[in-house]
């Protein structure tokens, strides 16, 4: 029996590719949350996250003609926005903001401050150790936050990860084993 979802996103991607605006702008209302979500997690910032999607979102429509029937959208959706993240990340390497530069050397993002003063004392602890958590993945270098993001909050197991990456499997688990240590490390005074 087929899950009624998937029928109806399979009728809404073949709308889609004969033109179909509507049904185009449907598929992109049901996905865009978790597409954001995929490059805010590798890029880092709101900003960039918010136009990768786009960027994602826009790629998917002028390749509709390429998507093969059957396979599953979301997948091939994420697909598209993980590698519009690593190339905007390949591209970042390569520049040093002026914003990030203060009288030290890099500085990390400021974190907004959340929530009420009277909030017990776990709370905080949890929300400071979560705030540490963010800063010590985005401190990781581009391609080991990109395995760590991929195997963690994507859920994605090595092989996944390395045909989509196009790397071996080693490679993936030794960059995964060295963003855990980084990351380990950070967090020592919370883990």
């Amino acid at each position: 029996m087929d899950d009624p979802e998937r029928s109806e996103e399979r009728r809404l991607v073949a709308e889609a590719r004969r033109g179909n605006m509507t049904a185009f702008e449907t598929l992109v209302k049901t996905h865009q949350r978790l597409i954001y979500a995929v490059c805010r997690r590798l890029a880092g910032s709101h900003q960039a996250a918010d136009d990768l999607a786009q960027e994602t979102f826009v790629k998917a429509y002028f390749a509709l003609s390429s998507f093969q029937e059957g396979l599953s959208f979301v997948a091939w959706l994420r697909t598209i926005a993980v590698n519009s993240s690593l190339n905007y990340l390949r591209l970042r390497k390569k520049e040093v903001s002026l914003d990030a530069l203060g009288p030290d050397g890099p500085k990390a993002a400021p974190v907004p401050a959340r929530g009420r003063a009277d909030e017990p004392a776990d709370e905080v602890a949890r929300r400071e150790a979560g705030r540490r958590l963010r800063e010590a993945i985005d401190a990781l270098p581009p391609e080991q936050r990109t395995v760590f993001v991929l195997r963690f909050y994507e859920n994605r197991d090595y092989a996944a990860i390395a045909r989509a990456l196009g790397l071996s499997l080693g490679t993936v688990m030794s960059r995964l084993s060295r963003a855990r240590r980084k990351i380990r490390s950070r967090m020592a005074g919370y883990l």
